[in-house]
């Protein structure tokens, strides 16, 4: 009912107002408003200097309320030159007609003003269905049309509103009309996704693009806050979780918007739902890879075949003690990452004791060695890649300085070498 009743207010209200003002003012009311319409959106560019300029600074505020304001400037302009015609016409039926005339002119622009002020509230309505139909899409997608106590008015009146324009039938009519990009209904579409859909906010971090977004420590919060992570396991509400600190935060200072708008969404809705993204998946490289300690142990006896028993023995150990669990990523940005889980960064090798001595003399030495065959610290490390598979050039900073190595990419196994050892790793499901 909603829509039929705005219908019914909007169409009574302009019939009122046209009958008031008279036909050359609702006439000029009705044109304005249709050039308005189509002039809206090219022109809206040319208001988007009020948003930042009133405090608002996210990128969607001018986006979608740019060509509102240009709407209703265009419709000024035209009640402007209405207010004038009509002038004109009054003074002229007012002091150069005769009394019988003017009364007849009056009358008949009256109702006259009626008819036409009828047609502007069909413009009026379908501009108000046009902006529940491209608003309400999304607010359905969030749940706004189920209602709840931590639901705000704006949200659940447009979701209702939007359900209500599909019942009537009335999305037909606007649909030729409806002036939102295929992109915007795509991301609506993706945001739905992951709202009805908990589990999937996971590989949000895991898609190449957010992958290395998510180094920045502005980003990082959104993963450390507690209470963000309540609000979206225990299915929180779309206001609730976009009034919180973090959010409104990432939201106001960083790019984030602006990035969401100029990727491929298509892309990131495949991702999210087979862990698979057609657009990355070409660079063999991209994404987590877990160390493989098998591997990496063959690897490492190819490397030094004729090593002694006892050196091999600290190498083996270093292998299965200081690199366990490490992870290597390589991000879009052609940036890189390698972690040593935090028990080992930075930990020289331990030491353990050997057998006692007895000399000649009959004293007995005691002593130790180390239990690796890599006596220094080793520290995890940020860099950068290039080259495409099979061969990479991989380049380390860590605390003991930079280093570059060769990788070797072969189906799902990667190797490059650490402190003269080599490391093989196996990619990580996302």
């Amino acid at each position: 009912m909603i829509m039929w009743i705005a219908a019914l207010l909007l169409v009574a209200a302009t019939v009122a107002v046209g009958y008031r003002q008279g036909a050359i003012r609702a006439a000029f009311s009705f044109i304005g408003l249709l050039v308005a319409a189509v002039l809206a959106i090219p022109f809206g560019p040319m208001f988007a200097w009020v948003f930042p300029l009133i405090g608002f600074k996210n990128p969607l505020a001018p986006k979608f309320g740019a060509p509102v304001i240009a709407f209703f400037a265009i419709s000024l302009v035209f009640k402007g030159l209405a207010a004038f015609v009509h002038r004109k016409m009054e003074y002229s039926y007012r002091y150069n007609r005769d009394d019988a005339s003017r009364a007849v002119w009056e009358v008949l622009m009256k109702r006259l003003g009626a008819c036409v002020g009828a047609l502007n509230g069909l413009v009026y309505f379908v501009v108000f269905a046009l902006i529940v139909s491209v608003f309400g899409y999304t607010t359905i997608q969030i749940g706004g049309n189920e209602g709840g106590e931590n639901t705000s008015k704006v949200i659940g009146f447009l979701g209702k509103s939007a359900d209500d324009l599909k019942a009537t039938q009335m999305d037909k009519v606007v649909a030729p009309f409806n002036p939102a990009p295929t992109n915007y209904f795509d991301t609506a579409d993706t945001l739905g996704l992951l709202y009805h859909n908990r589990g999937l906010v996971d590989r949000v971090g895991n898609y190449p693009l957010f992958a290395a977004m998510a180094q920045q420590p502005i980003y990082k919060t959104l993963g450390t806050d507690k209470e963000l992570q309540t609000l979206i396991k225990n299915k929180g509400s779309f206001d609730e979780i976009m009034a919180n600190a973090t959010v409104s935060e990432v939201l106001s200072n960083t790019d984030l918007v602006k990035i969401v708008l100029d990727m491929d969404v298509l892309d990131f809705k495949e991702f999210l739902e087979t862990g698979v993204s057609p657009k990355f998946s070409q660079e063999k490289l991209l994404g987590r890879w877990r160390y493989d300690l098998q591997e990496s142990i063959r690897l490492n006896k190819t490397l030094k075949p004729d090593v002694a028993a006892s050196t091999w023995f600290r190498v083996k150990n270093e292998l299965v003690e200081r690199f366990d669990a490490s992870v290597f990523t390589a991000f879009h940005d052609n940036s890189a990452k390698f972690l040593i889980k935090t028990n080992m960064d930075g930990q020289a090798s331990p030491m353990y004791n050997l057998p006692p001595v007895r000399l000649a003399n009959g004293r007995v030495v005691t002593n130790s060695a180390p239990r690796w065959a890599t006596t220094n610290a080793i520290t995890s490390a940020t860099g950068k890649w290039s080259g495409s598979a099979p061969n990479y050039l991989i380049t380390l900073n860590s605390r003991a300085g930079a280093a570059t190595v060769e990788g070797t990419l072969e189906k799902d196994s990667l190797s490059f070498q650490v402190a003269g050892k080599a490391l093989a790793f196996k990619r990580m499901a996302d």
